[in-house]
């Protein structure tokens, strides 16, 4: 079985989405858009591991009625805190090194704080900060200058304050190119204008056990694959049971590079989403939809 794909019907436009660990951001238009070719839109989608919630905020793009699920209350918070605000506020979340490590010290942190954690630091990781501390004060600084002065997110190096501000620094150029700080805030703009709030639930996959002539959408942590950064560990033939049951009565879509249950056949790939992730395999394997075999 073999799914099929209309590139011309692909929306325009940016994907949308947390910048978050394991995000499908890259390639949550394509699926929602199979979806769409191949199984309508008059379904309820569950999006089960919902983590970034890239695949979610698309489906609501294409008004299509979806359930936002993880395990990790702390990231679906941070999702719908976003949806719920307006571009005043993420000017609010971008803060300087030393913020940063106050905030990250915190014994009890808000949702507030776990954003300007996660737009902040370095592969969105929430512990590390974005710039080193050599240029850091001078890119926070620019940044913030950038968006009291101009009040944009992108097209940043179009403005003369930055183009001032290279002109006058030459010999850091290279360095100080990107401000990812803006390029954060600019994906959180993205995000914020959806406005509605998802149906969202933070339960275990097992607790959808019950759903019916729905679609499951399934993208665990990868197979094989470091899932430290991950709140839980994945048991995975009891998934793949799991997947196989529900699959009786739903249509199971499941993402990964590779699944090794031989019930599973890969119905989709994506040539051109590749593996990014360390190691020897990193660059060679492709993201795939994998179907329970007919």
């Amino acid at each position: 079985m073999n799914l099929t794909l209309d590139e011309k019907k692909i929306r325009k436009g940016r994907a949308v989405g947390l910048p978050y660990v394991g995000s499908k951001k890259k390639v949550s238009k394509k699926i929602v858009e199979i979806i769409k070719h191949n199984f309508g839109t008059d379904k309820t989608v569950y999006d089960v591991f919902g983590g970034g919630g890239a695949i979610t905020a698309e489906l609501m793009i294409n008004d299509i009625d979806v359930v936002y699920n993880d395990l990790d209350k702390t990231i679906t918070d941070m999702f719908n805190r976003v949806l719920s605000q307006d571009r005043k506020w993420i000017k609010t979340l971008i803060i300087s090194r030393d913020e940063f490590f106050e905030i990250r010290e915190k014994e009890n942190k808000t949702v507030d704080d776990e954003l300007k954690l996660l737009v902040n630091s370095f592969g969105n990781n929430r512990k590390d900060y974005l710039y080193s501390k050599k240029i850091s004060d001078i890119k926070y600084d620019l940044a913030v200058e950038i968006i009291k002065k101009d009040n944009v997110f992108s097209g940043y190096k179009q403005t003369e304050t930055y183009k001032s501000f290279l002109k006058n620094n030459h010999e850091r150029l290279e360095q100080l190119q990107q401000l990812e700080q803006l390029q954060q805030l600019e994906r959180l703009q993205q995000l914020e204008r959806l406005q509605q709030l998802p149906k969202t639930i933070n339960k275990d996959y097992e607790y959808f056990s019950n759903v019916k002539n729905s679609i499951l959408y399934l993208d665990p942590p990868y197979e094989n694959s470091d899932t430290s950064k991950y709140n839980s560990q994945v048991d995975y033939q009891e998934l793949y049971d799991w997947a196989y049951e529900m699959s009786k009565n739903n249509i199971v879509l499941l993402s990964s590079y590779e699944v090794s249950d031989d019930r599973f056949e890969c119905v989709y790939e994506f040539k051109t989403a590749r593996s990014t992730m360390s190691g020897g395999m990193s660059g060679k394997r492709t993201e795939k939809l994998f179907m329970v075999k007919p």
